[in-house]
């Protein structure tokens, strides 16, 4: 089905599964489907599930590094713990392989020194075109490309010593970055996920 096909569909089984009452299961291995028409999806990998979970969660705090990557976009940035806080086993603090220092959320508990990935949504992290007055967890970067997405931008950041970073960017931000601007690169410390 073409795209306005498929939205009609959606809603019209979500206005369908409210009328009735009754629970539905609904097999798609489209990802935007499954979080607009569920209530909780399970995310398999190899026949075993990975998470299983209502559909905010799981976007928001996926559970492992597979779901992390499989469910949405994301930004992945690769270093390794340098402490984490022993009283919660929640918070940690990322480096970089350039020295650079994160906080983040230790989702599995790593230990100071485990190599680790973080990842972050591209509409959580807030980008500025001029330097901000603190740079904590902040990286400094560079727009390589500027997508018109229609209500949005869509930012590729070059990061020194990583993959590039995916920002989303408001059109209301009002910015008009190009390619090969600086930009920083803010990320809230409950949004930084990180995973062993």
């Amino acid at each position: 089905l073409d795209k306005q096909r498929r939205e009609h569909m959606q809603i019209e089984l979500t206005e369908l599964h409210r009328q009735l009452g009754v629970t539905f299961v609904y097999v798609t291995h489209d990802q935007h489907e499954a979080l607009t028409m569920s209530d909780r999806v399970a995310v398999f990998n190899d026949g075993a599930i990975q998470q299983i979970d209502a559909v905010e969660r799981l976007y928001e705090t996926p559970a492992n590094r597979f779901v992390a990557g499989f469910v949405g976009d994301s930004t992945l940035l690769s270093g390794q713990i340098g402490s984490a806080d022993g009283g919660t086993g929640l918070g940690c603090q990322l480096v970089l392989p350039n020295g650079q220092r994160l906080s983040g959320i230790n989702v599995n508990g790593a230990l100071p020194g485990a190599a680790v990935v973080a990842s972050v949504r591209p509409e959580r992290i807030q980008a500025s075109f001029t330097p901000p007055e603190h740079l904590g967890n902040t990286l400094q970067a560079a727009v390589n490309d500027v997508i018109y997405f229609g209500d949005h931008l869509r930012l590729r950041c070059a990061v020194a010593g990583q993959e590039a970073a995916t920002v989303k960017l408001p059109l209301s931000a009002g910015e008009q970055p190009v390619a090969g601007q600086s930009v920083w690169l803010h990320i809230d410390t409950p949004y930084l996920r990180v995973y062993a």
